[in-house]
C-alpha cells in the first residue's frame, strides 16, 4: 500500500463526510477514526454527537455512497461502503456511535469541493499496477547493462527506465490501457526501482468507480488463470472527475485488486512461466473479448476465474462448478441460432470437440474422457452414495477446467498452436500423464452404477 494511503488509514483520527447518492452531505462533518479492517477493506468509526439523531437513531439510516475524510495524515475519498450501522446509547458510560466499512480507498481527494452543495466523487481513470507480469505482457520497463573490466570483474551496472509504448483498445465508452509505469526513490546508498506493469481504464466523462473497477477485475482474472495463482495488484493511480490533470495523481487501494483468498499462495510464494501470454491473444484486443464475453457467459468464466479469488473449493465443487460453467455456456450457444457443435451427446464433448487437436492429444480420447467426466459429474449430483477417490476427481476436475479455458481463450483470439503450446506447458504436461492413464485405465469405483 502506498505510503500516504497505509498513514491515512492505520488508526487516524479525522473529520468524515458520509455523501448520498445525490451527491449532498451534512456541512457539519461526524469525528472518528478509521483503520484497516481484520478481514477486507477498512473500518471508519464516528462519533454521533446529536443528541435527536441518537434519541430518533434507527437502522434504516440511509447507506452513504461515499465517504470523504480529512485528517493530519492527508485527505481522502472512502468508496464502494458495503456495511454501515450504528449504536445508540442513553445515558450512561458510553458514546453514540456510527460504523462503517469500505472497500476502496482514494488519496487527495480535493477538500476545496466540501463548499459546493453536492460532491462529485467519480472518476474518470483508473491504474493498476500488476508487479512481476512483464513476461506475460511483452513489456520491459526496465534494463541493466553491466560494463566489465579487462579481467572480467564488474566494473559499473548501467540501469535505464523508459514507459513503453501504451497499447490502447475500445471498451465501448472506456478505453483500455496496457503500459509500464517505473518509480525511483534515490535514498543516498540504498536507491530502490519500482517497475511494474500498469494496466488501466480511463472514460472520457466521469464514472463511478465500480464501472472501471469491474474492467480491472476481469483483466486481474486473466492474468490469475495465465499463471495459475492470485496476481496481487500492490497499487494504482487515480484520476478523479473533478480533478482532470491534478499536480499528483492520487494513489487508490481496492481489498478485491490487492487481497486475495487468505489459503491460497499468492504470487509471492507461487512463481512462474505462464500458460500463455498477452501475444497469444493478439494483445490487447484478446483483452477487450475477454471483458465483453464475461459479461455474456458468467458462470462459464466463473468456473474458471473465481477459484483464484475464493479459495477453500473442494475437487468435487470445482468438479461441479466446471461442469455447470460447461452446461450453461452450450446452452447460451444453442440460444443464438444452434450451431451444429452444441448437438454432441454431453457439453463435455461438445467441448471437447470445438477446441479440437490441442485437447484430443492432450486426453488421447475425446469420447472416454468426456464420457468419463461427465458420468462422474452426474455420479456426484445424483447418489449419495457415490465415493471415488479424490485424486482420480482432482485430475478430471482439472482437465475439464483446463478445457473450458482453452475454450474460453479460443473465443478471446488464441490460434490451435497457441492452444497447443498451452497444453504441452508445464503445468499441463504433468497433468497429462495423470489423465492419460485416468481415461485408459478408470479404476473400479470412479465410474458411478448409473448415471442421468
Amino acid at each position: 500500500m502506498d505510503k500516504e494511503l497505509e498513514a491515512i488509514t492505520s488508526g487516524t483520527v479525522g473529520f468524515f463526510w458520509p455523501i448520498l447518492e445525490t451527491g449532498e452531505f451534512s456541512k457539519e462533518p461526524e469525528r472518528g477514526f478509521v483503520s484497516k479492517a481484520s478481514s477486507r477493506g477498512f473500518e471508519i468509526r464516528t462519533l454521533n454527537e446529536e443528541p435527536s439523531v441518537a434519541i430518533s437513531f434507527s437502522p434504516n439510516r440511509p447507506r452513504p455512497s461515499a465517504i470523504v475524510s480529512m485528517s493530519p495524515e492527508g485527505s481522502a475519498v472512502f468508496l464502494q461502503i458495503s456495511k454501515h450501522g450504528g449504536k445508540a446509547n442513553f445515558g450512561g458510560r458510553r458514546a453514540s456511535a456510527y460504523n462503517y466499512t469500505s472497500r476502496m480507498v482514494i488519496s487527495r481527494f480535493p477538500v476545496e469541493e466540501l463548499s459546493k452543495p453536492k460532491l462529485d466523487v467519480r472518476v474518470r481513470e483508473l491504474r493498476a499496477h500488476f508487479p512481476g507480469i512483464s513476461r506475460w505482457a511483452g513489456l520491459k520497463v526496465s534494463n541493466i547493462k553491466h560494463e566489465r573490466k579487462p579481467d572480467g570483474r564488474l566494473k559499473a551496472a548501467v540501469l535505464r527506465l523508459e514507459s513503453p509504448e501504451e497499447m490502447v483498445v475500445d471498451l465501448g465508452s472506456l478505453s483500455l490501457i496496457i503500459g509500464g509505469h517505473w518509480e525511483v526513490d534515490n535514498d543516498e546508498d540504498r536507491a530502490s526501482v519500482y517497475s511494474p506493469v500498469s494496466i488501466g481504464v480511463k472514460a472520457k466523462r466521469p464514472r463511478d468507480a465500480t464501472e472501471l473497477l469491474e474492467v480491472l477485475l476481469r483483466v486481474q482474472d486473466l492474468v490469475n488463470v495465465a499463471y495459475d495463482t492470485f496476481m496481487r495488484v500492490d497499487g494504482g493511480v487515480a484520476v478523479m472527475g473533478v480533478e482532470a490533470e491534478p499536480a499528483r495523481y492520487p494513489q487508490f487501494w481496492h481489498d478485491g485488486l490487492m487481497e486475495g483468498p487468505a489459503n491460497r499462495p499468492s504470487s509471492r510464494e507461487k512463481k512462474g512461466l505462464p500458460l500463455f501470454c498477452l501475444a497469444d491473444l493478439n494483445g490487447a484486443q484478446g483483452i477487450s473479448r475477454w471483458v465483453r464475453l464475461y459479461r455474456e457467459f458468467p458462470s462459464a468464466f466463473d468456473a474458471v476465474a473465481a477459484p483464484y479469488r475464493i479459495g477453500g473449493m473442494t475437487w468435487h465443487g470445482y468438479l461441479r462448478e466446471t461442469a455447470v460453467g460447461m452446461e450453461r455456456l452450450v446452452a447460451a450457444a444453442r440460444k443464438k441460432g444452434r450451431p451444429a457443435w452444441t448437438k454432441e451427446k454431453t457439453v463435455s464433448l461438445c467441448l471437447a470437440r470445438r477446441v479440437g487437436h490441442p485437447f484430443a492429444d492432450f486426453v488421447a480420447d475425446v469420447e472416454k474422457w468426456a464420457d468419463l467426466f461427465w458420468s462422474v459429474y452426474n455420479g456426484g449430483k445424483h447418489q449419495a452414495s457415490y465415493d471415488p477417490d479424490p485424486k482420480d476427481i482432482m485430475t478430471l476436475a482439472a482437465s475439464g477446467n483446463l478445457l473450458l479455458t482453452a475454450y474460453l481463450l479460443h473465443r478471446c483470439g488464441m490460434s490451435k498452436s497457441a492452444l497447443s503450446g498451452m497444453f504441452k506447458s508445464g503445468v499441463s504436461y504433468q497433468l497429462r500423464d495423470r489423465v492419460q492413464e485416468l481415461v485408459q485405465n478408470p479404476p473400479v469405483g470412479l465410474r458411478p452404477t448409473s448415471s442421468r
